[in-house]
């Protein structure tokens, strides 16, 4: 027993900091220009559960769109669309979502997240239309249907995410990590939130669960969520169109000026 217990014990220490490190979005670099765009709406702080929620918006009339950006971005990433959409007559609305930008915490998960969209709501009014991008697509498909979130007319999918654990292999991939640590790190997944419920997020089920017209985009060049986890949620969902672009990789889209027009007409149609 005593040659094991030191092994066993650096074991356990390893995994809680690969635990910690799966559920630390990275910080997105936010942009001198992205700043300026934030720094021209109206900012303020939303308490939530765990501290606050940092959110701008734009605008003072006019149906309402909420962005969501997805796991290590933040509002910022998102700000290509606030001229467009101000100039088609939309109100928009921003936030950084939990441990992202400049919102409060270091470890989020997307059940902490999802409920964060409600307070939105309650400040800011219920919503004609979201746009959202990889991460955030998924929590927003999550919202819809597991957590009643009021449905807009509109829906905007970029770099859709298709598994929630499917970010296993990938952080395995980045972190080089081996198998045996990320076996064990699905072993404390489940032990702390219960054995299938981070399992069973999966955007192609939630997704043909959703009667709101959808356009969604996906990049062939994309290299942090791949194309397939768009083709198979779009294949599952009746209502949803879908575009799929090339070289623009995960977030050019997001700044695409022939984008933003595509999605202003179908925010209109």
């Amino acid at each position: 027993m005593t040659t094991l217990e030191p092994t066993t014990t650096k074991h356990q220490a390893t995994l809680k900091k690969v635990y910690q490190a799966f559920f630390s979005p990275p910080q997105y670099e936010v942009k001198s220009t992205d700043r300026e765009i934030i720094a021209r709406g109206t900012n303020y702080r939303l308490p939530f559960d765990g501290g606050e929620l940092a959110v701008t918006t734009w605008g003072e009339s006019g149906p309402a769109v909420l962005m969501m950006h997805g796991w290590g971005g933040a509002r910022a990433q998102m700000t290509g669309f606030v001229e467009p959409l101000l100039s088609a007559g939309y109100r928009v609305v921003a936030y950084d979502q939990p441990a992202h930008g400049e919102s409060s915490g270091r470890m989020t998960n997307i059940l902490e997240i999802s409920p964060t969209m409600d307070l939105i709501t309650a400040q800011e009014g219920r919503f004609d239309a979201i746009i959202a991008h990889s991460f955030g697509t998924l929590i927003t498909s999550y919202a819809l249907v597991k957590r009643n979130f009021p449905p807009p007319s509109k829906l905007i999918y970029f770099g859709a995410f298709n598994r929630l654990l499917d970010s296993l292999p990938r952080f395995q991939v980045l972190a080089k990590l081996p198998d045996e640590i990320i076996d064990g790190l699905r072993d404390m997944i489940r032990q702390n939130f219960g054995r299938d419920v981070l399992d069973e997020i999966v955007n192609e089920t939630l997704a043909p669960q959703i009667h709101i017209p959808a356009l969604m985009f996906h990049d062939r060049s994309d290299n942090v969520t791949p194309v397939e986890d768009s083709r198979a949620i779009v294949n599952a969902w009746a209502e949803a169109q879908y575009i799929e672009t090339n070289g623009l990789g995960h977030r050019a889209a997001l700044q695409s000026a022939e984008i933003h027009e595509q999605v202003v007409r179908f925010l209109k149609s």
